[in-house]
């Protein structure tokens, strides 16, 4: 019998490559909007400029992660390298969550009182940062939504989640260069900038931490029914019944599960072809791609 995929084939070579050009997008902004933080004296661009480092650490260990899916399982770890993503997410996590909070405190003291961040705005900086900083990310986000639906299905869709969310943050930052430009005065418009995305970039995290407890729990995915599973299982030519069943992810993007299922009375080579036809099920419907089954022969 062959050996079952351990979710290998996601790693195809357009994911890659949109996951690479990211990586590099994201270095761009960040040297970008690093000079714009220092001349433009700017807390929603320095806001802006300091989450670019987990996203590039994020796409990084996306890639790294899928490139190591290719050498699939080894001896220590038979499920490859997909729960290291997990924890990457964790670290992930925090260092989004740490940066909105630190912003976040010093974006409200300096609305409360009045004051700036490290002098006053230049707004033709912070435009000057802003516009190219909207080309890439909108560059970046096209990129990788033109890749295959199944890759964005397997890998990219908390990616295009988290860019459509930096488009937000971008157009925050545009907005308080626009106010700064047209009403000097009203120099309020880039703390509360900087507010709004610290608040962004806190909820962008908590689906991190929420899809890293799921899988370290070892809970059926949220996107699952067990009922679903088995009324398709029992759909299945000669099964008869489904139990003692089990789901869980090995990572957000590998599902693995293992049940027993009871089958009429028939021959090996027709047991097994029924497997497949239940391993191909539930691929096909449910995305579970690592399935194993325990055949039960119906007692009469």
């Amino acid at each position: 019998m062959p050996e079952l995929v351990h979710g290998e084939g996601e790693a195809e070579r357009a994911v890659l490559r949109g996951l690479r050009l990211a990586v590099v997008l994201s270095a761009a902004i960040l040297v970008i909007e690093a000079f714009g933080a220092y001349y433009s004296r700017s807390l929603a661009v320095t806001v802006d400029a300091l989450h670019n480092i987990p996203d590039i650490l994020a796409f990084a260990v996306s890639f790294t992660a899928l490139r190591g899916a290719e050498h699939g399982a080894f001896d220590r770890f038979t499920f490859g390298s997909h729960r290291f993503e997990v924890f990457a997410g964790l670290l992930n996590g925090a260092l989004i969550l740490g940066t909105g909070a630190v912003f976040g405190y010093e974006g409200l003291v300096a609305v409360l009182q009045r004051s700036s961040f490290a002098g006053p705005v230049d707004a033709a900086w912070v435009l000057a940062v802003a516009v190219p900083t909207l080309v890439l990310r909108t560059a970046n986000l096209l990129s990788l939504g033109r890749l295959p639906s199944r890759a964005r299905d397997l890998n990219l869709r908390s990616v295009l989640l988290h860019l459509a969310g930096d488009l937000a943050i971008t157009g925050a930052v545009l907005g308080a260069g626009v106010v700064l430009l047209l009403r000097p005065a009203w120099s309020a418009a880039d703390p509360v900038a900087a507010v709004g995305i610290a608040a962004l970039l806190v909820y962008q995290s908590l689906p991190l931490f929420r899809d890293a407890w799921e899988v370290l729990t070892e809970s059926t995915p949220r996107h699952l029914s067990l009922d679903a599973i088995v009324g398709a299982a029992l759909a299945t030519p000669h099964v008869t019944q489904v139990h003692d069943l089990h789901v869980w992810s090995v990572c957000p993007t590998l599902v693995c599960m293992t049940a027993h299922v009871q089958v009429d009375e028939m021959s090996v080579r027709e047991g097994m072809a029924v497997v497949e036809s239940l391993r191909a099920k539930m691929a096909d419907q449910f995305g579970i791609l690592h399935a194993t089954f325990e055949v039960e022969v119906r007692t009469a």
